[in-house]
């Protein structure tokens, strides 16, 4: 089942104005676009302003039209459509599909200290199915995994004989996921001005009709989009074997009933955020409910879980420099009566996320089996 993160409402001193980039500001990508830098067939090394506004608006809507996203942006679709496949050839975004939440089986953040050099430790463990995201992290943990499993069995069974097991591995803690408040393809660049987004269509708000197994046909449409959100019925239908319609009714079934997510993603260097931090907080069980609606409203939260474990609440955030990590703690505690945050790590690699496998810089490099 998956928890969308609360929305509207007055805005509470704990949560940040939006984007210190000025949407609403006049720049060239508000205008009809002239062929710049961008647009050359040179190699993209990082995204400008209508990049991140391209990516910014697929994010809430991934399989939007490229006339659409142009007609937004005030730019033509052939633009849109040729900066975004650079984007992607780059490695610097992409769309990907998940099943989300604890509704695809049991789910857990892992924390391992490494006997060994915790890089050659993630190589080893990175094309595992079960290892869907792994950082390498600072602190008290040398890696951190989110582990996914069929049940509790396959769970155990994974953490105890196979990961367990492994040399180069020295311990192993396990925060078991409840829920999700939100998820990380919840998370916006915030490169939209307000009027901009409300024109793209987000997630329907509504919970799964019928949390059901993925049959056979559905699980090869979610392999296809998990490679490409954004791949068009007729391939969907080429690679599966299904006729073009049915592959298309397929996925719109699983978008509109949430067994299947698509996610938009950015290389995290590139995008203006380049720091990556955890932090693990212990809340009083009377105010659980509370305080993870209000940490999802902040700007910087990829991610806000409920576990069982040593704490009680993950997040992980997005921030500019590292000094916000410190400031984004203390604007937390401050605003939170009776939280602590009992420990924090700041990721230095991540080497798979959601599946997808990510090279020293975060960039896409393929999709892993997980």
């Amino acid at each position: 089942m998956r928890t969308d993160a609360p929305t509207g409402g007055t805005a509470e001193p704990l949560v940040a104005d939006q984007s210190p980039h000025s949407p609403d500001s006049s720049d060239s990508s508000d205008s009809p676009h002239s062929p710049g830098p961008a647009d050359r067939p040179d190699r993209l090394d990082r995204p400008d302003r209508l990049d991140l506004q391209i990516v910014n608006a697929l994010q809430i809507e991934p399989r939007a039209s490229w006339a659409k996203v142009g007609a937004v942006l005030g730019v033509d679709a052939v633009t849109v459509s040729r900066r975004w496949n650079r984007l992607r050839a780059a490695g610097l975004a992409w769309v990907t599909a998940y099943e989300p939440g604890p509704g695809s089986g049991r789910m857990a953040i892992v924390e391992v200290e490494c006997a060994g050099n915790p890089l050659e430790v993630a190589e080893a463990l990175v094309h595992d199915p079960e290892c869907r995201t792994l950082d390498i992290a600072s602190g008290g943990r040398d890696l951190l995994i989110g582990v996914g499993a069929a049940d509790e069995v396959a769970l155990a069974d994974y953490l105890l004989t196979r990961l367990g097991s492994r040399p180069q591995i020295g311990a192993v803690r396990t925060q078991l996921i409840t829920s999700f408040v939100r998820e990380s393809g919840d998370w916006r660049l915030g490169e939209l001005s307000p009027d901009r987004s409300e024109r793209f269509t987000g997630h329907v708000s509504r919970e799964p009709a019928v949390p059901a197994a993925l049959s056979e046909p559905e699980r090869a449409v979610l392999a296809a989009l998990h490679e490409d959100g954004r791949m068009p019925a007729t391939e969907i239908a080429a690679r599966t074997g299904l006729a073009v319609r049915r592959a298309r009714e397929t996925v719109q079934r699983l978008l509109f009933e949430q067994r299947v997510v698509l996610w938009t993603d950015v290389a995290r260097g590139r995008s203006g955020r380049s720091v990556q931090a955890w932090f693990f907080l212990r809340v009083p069980a009377r105010r659980l409910a509370g305080v993870t609606a209000r940490l999802a409203r902040l700007e910087e939260a990829r991610l806000v879980v409920s576990v069982v474990g040593t704490y009680n609440l993950a997040v992980c955030v997005w921030t500019r420099e590292l000094a916000d990590v410190t400031r984004l703690e203390a604007r937390i505690e401050d605003g939170l009566e009776g939280v602590r945050i009992a420990d924090r790590c700041v990721t230095l690699r991540t080497v798979k996320r959601a599946g997808v496998l990510l090279d020293a810089q975060g960039r896409r490099t393929g999709r892993g089996p997980g």
